[in-house]
Order: structure tokens, then C-alpha cells, then sequence
């Protein structure tokens, strides 16, 4: 079910995952994945869940690297928005702070790369916070009177939809089948939760 049908969400209700759907961690894992270790025949289709490992030929230990290589470095290793996101969390910003919850356990990475993407104005009205883990993102959305949530990793989304939350899953080929949660395909869908 795509978000069409949902009521108008405040922009002060609602967070962001950082990885997967403001960042476009896939087109950094395949860019990588190629140039930088000979893979290069893996298309984003074969990511059929969001433990990788288990649907693509590559060993576990060059998986591992590239994905640290890109939460220690986004910058250097060239991470790229999703389209749309930039233009939209700056709209956001300018009527209300946006929030930002990530997994990660160092946040510098990604203040970096929100500094390098966005102007000082949108990246002083960004809360970022890094919980280091993805199942205890429900207590961070609380901590902050949020009520809606998107995430690509279906889990997470799962597990706020059991807690009482909104989840909203970022759809990409390892979430798109298994649940009946709303979700969007890009960032066009989610400027159409918000009043803009």
C-alpha cells in the first residue's frame, strides 16, 4: 500500500533513517563493490534481503569492508542522496527540525556528510542522533514525540508497527515483499505526506 491514502502527517511527527532512504547506500554498495573489489555483475535487484550477504556470491569479509568503508568515510567513498532528498528535507526545514535516526553507532560521518550536502541553515535545523544499533530505534522516536517513521530496513518497521508507531517503509528489492505496511518508492511520495 503506497502512502497516498494517509492523512497529512506534521512535519514535527515524523523521523528518518539515514541510510537507505536519505542516502543511497545500494548505488555506494554496487559502485564499490565493483571498482573497488572486481564485483561487478551484481545489479540492486539480487539484494533480496537486507542481510546481503545471503543472496549475493561475495564473501562476507569484502561485504563487511565496503559497508565499513561507507559509514566510516561517506564522503570519500562517494555516498550519494536519494533523489529528491535534499530538496525536500531543506523545504522541510525551513518550517520545522528534521530528524534523523540512524543505526550507526559514530554520527560524525554522517554530520559530515549532511554538512556537505546540505546549507548551515537546513543542517542547524537537523537532529541527528547514531543509537548504534537498528532494534532500539522505537525509544529514540519516542524520546522525541515522533509518531511516523521511515525506514528500509522492514525489521525495524515491524517491530514500530508492534510498538504502537507509524513505520513507513522506503522501498527498495530486499523490503518490497512480506508486509503490508505503507510505504513509498522515493521522495517525491514522501513530500506528499507533508503540507509543503
Amino acid at each position: 500500500m503506497y502512502t497516498n491514502d494517509l492523512p497529512k502527517i506534521p512535519l514535527d511527527a515524523i523521523g528518518f533513517d539515514f541510510d537507505g532512504v536519505i542516502a543511497d547506500i545500494g548505488e555506494s554498495f554496487l559502485r564499490l563493490a565493483c571498482q573497488d573489489h572486481g564485483y561487478c555483475d551484481i545489479r540492486l535487484e539480487d539484494i533480496k534481503s537486507f542481510k546481503v550477504e545471503t543472496y549475493l556470491d561475495i564473501p562476507a569479509t569484502v561485504i563487511d569492508k565496503i559497508f565499513t568503508d561507507i559509514l566510516e568515510n561517506s564522503i570519500g567513498t562517494g555516498l550519494k542522496p536519494m533523489e529528491g532528498a535534499v530538496a525536500t528535507i531543506t523545504r522541510m526545514a525551513r518550517q520545522s527540525e528534521v530528524t534523523i535516526i540512524t543505526a550507526r553507532p559514530d554520527p560524525l560521518p554522517v554530520h559530515d556528510w549532511l554538512r556537505h550536502h546540505y546549507d548551515d541553515a537546513t543542517c542547524r535545523r537537523i537532529k541527528l542522533v547514531a543509537t548504534g544499533d537498528h532494534d532500539n530505534k522505537e525509544e529514540f522516536i519516542r524520546t522525541h514525540a515522533l509518531t511516523h517513521f521511515i525506514d528500509d530496513r522492514i525489521a525495524t518497521c515491524l517491530q514500530l508497527a508492534e510498538a504502537g508507531l507509524n513505520p513507513i517503509v522506503y522501498e527498495h528489492p530486499w523490503n518490497n515483499t512480506g508486509h503490508c505496511l505503507p510505504r513509498v518508492a522515493n521522495w517525491a511520495q514522501i513530500e506528499s505526506l507533508f503540507d509543503l
